[in-house]
């Protein structure tokens, strides 16, 4: 009978842990989900500014759920004028996720890659990337297909995810051409 209530009070003792823990996770959820969105549109907002100047306008923006990395869009105005795209992408390998904002200028029938913006790096080697393969790349020091850096997973990663947006960028410029 002894061992009975030993079990009971163990699991009484071990669920009461477990809801605590579960509430304070959800308080800690209320508390930070709210600036936590607003710091990563702030990222956003500044890593479009980065690549296209403080000129630059979003005036239009979606969602695209049809493509491994590529999961939002922004078109990017000058004025009245479409300058081009910038993307928002995820990904995650091994060694962490990683999300961008990459951009394309359009140029006539073209649309060139003119840069990229971190918005959430958790690579293991982040700044082995940062300082090796994003910065050149953003520099026009590197190739994008150059990813021996020190981080190679995720320079490949990088590579993956702006290829996969330039396709994008110039199928709705294909688009936007025929409209």
């Amino acid at each position: 009978m002894s061992s009975k209530k030993h079990y009971i009070i163990t699991s009484i003792t071990l669920g009461l842990i477990g809801a605590a823990s579960a509430g304070l996770i959800g308080l800690s959820n209320l508390l930070t989900r709210d600036r936590i969105a607003r710091n990563e549109a702030n990222k956003i907002t500044s890593g479009i500014t980065s690549i296209y100047g403080e000129d630059a306008s979003v005036n239009k923006e979606e969602d695209i759920s049809d493509h491994k990395y590529v999961n939002h869009i922004y078109y990017i105005y000058s004025g009245e004028t479409l300058k081009g795209y910038a993307f928002k992408t995820s990904g995650s390998n091994m060694y962490g996720k990683i999300s961008l904002i990459l951009g394309f200028e359009i140029e006539g029938n073209l649309t060139p890659f003119v840069g990229l913006s971190i918005v959430v790096n958790e690579q293991t080697y982040a700044t082995t990337l940062v300082d090796n393969y994003v910065t050149p790349v953003n520099n026009g020091q590197r190739d994008l297909d150059d990813v021996k850096c020190g981080a190679t997973y995720g320079a490949t990663l990088i590579k993956d995810m702006i290829y996969e947006a330039a396709d994008v960028a110039q199928a709705k410029l294909t688009v936007n051409n025929n409209e």
